[in-house]
């Protein structure tokens, strides 16, 4: 299970650091980023998720999507 999820976060890798290059969000922010992704990511990945876990895992994205939206309107001055 360990193996999965470590490989799940990895393909993630690219995404984060781009986040960062471009000043979106900092070191600390993609690290708890990470922390939340891994959470998740365990809960999904034991015997029997519970469409709970699904839910709070797509919330968590959209509530960060939307965090992502406001970083780039900061940056861009808008």
């Amino acid at each position: 299970m360990a193996d999965v999820v470590q490989y799940r976060l990895e393909r993630m890798v690219n995404e984060l650091e781009d986040l960062e290059r471009r000043g979106l969000f900092s070191r600390q922010e993609i690290a708890e980023v990470v922390r939340q992704r891994r959470k998740f990511e365990y809960r999904l990945k034991r015997p029997s998720p519970l469409k709970q876990d699904f839910l709070a895992y797509i919330e968590y994205e959209k509530q960060l999507d939307a965090l992502r939206l406001s970083a780039r309107r900061r940056w861009l001055g808008g």
